[in-house]
């Protein structure tokens, strides 16, 4: 079980820090600077840039310090009831600056576990490792992205990460791939090779997917007959909905809307 010992998020220690542990604080620590810092690594100081992540190992020196006015970080202080080489089996690497395309999930998921941290409960401790354990999963699916992406991951990640988003949450309903391709410029092929080399899936999947989950809160929400919502979906054929809908959900829309 992974143990959350110290945390802060989105810190902000006024007027700079200059952190010396030489022999660490007893346990892991895994940090994201919001800001630009200087970081002694390999018995030097290096300038890292803000948004980057760093890792230090269990009795390794922690040795950091601002550049120049405030320093904002997040902070989690790790133990482990049994370590059993964790992120070395997840590829993170220890005591190297890492920088993910789009950090965004994982500060959210660091913001998510700070208020779990503030709750008490009979699962709490369990809640706490689920959520940790699930943060450095997603962290390492995403170093990995960023460091065998090469050109492609940094151009356009940021930008399929939103489409991607908007997509499943019924925000943005593109008419085929041609459409999403000309917003990124590039080519309809690449786009939507890139696309499923990112998420594992192809575009056309995830079109359907966010039409039959908002479909499915419709159902469950509304009075509106399963023609109707069909339509409003972008489906001319009640027969097709059904099907690609029993697909994804595994069960009819009828039958869904009866559970």
């Amino acid at each position: 079980m992974i143990h959350v010992t110290q945390m802060g998020f989105h810190f902000t220690n006024f007027g700079g820090i200059d952190v010396n542990r030489l022999e660490g604080n007893g346990n892991y620590l895994f940090i994201y600077f919001r800001c630009p810092a200087e970081v002694m690594l390999g018995g030097r100081y290096r300038q890292i840039p803000e948004d980057t992540f760093l890792l230090y190992k269990k009795g390794e020196p922690q040795v950091y310090r601002s550049m120049g006015g405030d320093f904002v970080n997040d902070w989690i202080h790790l133990e482990f009831d049994f370590y059993n080489n964790f992120f070395e089996k997840l590829d993170i690497p220890f005591d190297t600056p890492m920088k993910l395309v789009d950090s965004k999930a994982v500060t959210n998921m660091i913001g998510d576990l700070y208020v779990e941290y503030f709750n008490t409960g009979e699962q709490h401790e369990i809640i706490m490792d689920k959520k940790a354990s699930v943060l450095f999963y997603k962290f390492s699916d995403l170093y990995k992205l960023t460091v065998n992406g090469g050109v492609a991951v940094n151009k356009y990640m940021k930008e399929l990460t939103k489409i991607r988003r908007d997509i499943l949450n019924y925000a943005y309903v593109p008419d085929n791939a041609w459409e999403t391709a000309k917003k990124l410029n590039i080519s309809t092929s690449y786009f939507q090779h890139i696309y499923k080399a990112f998420f594992g899936v192809s575009f056309n999947q995830d079109v359907i997917k966010g039409r039959v989950e908002h479909a499915a809160r419709l159902l469950l929400e509304t009075d509106e007959s399963v023609l109707e919502i069909a339509r409003s979906c972008g489906y001319e054929n009640q027969e097709h909905f059904s099907r690609q809908f029993k697909k994804i959900k595994g069960c009819s829309p009828r039958k869904y809307r009866q559970c």
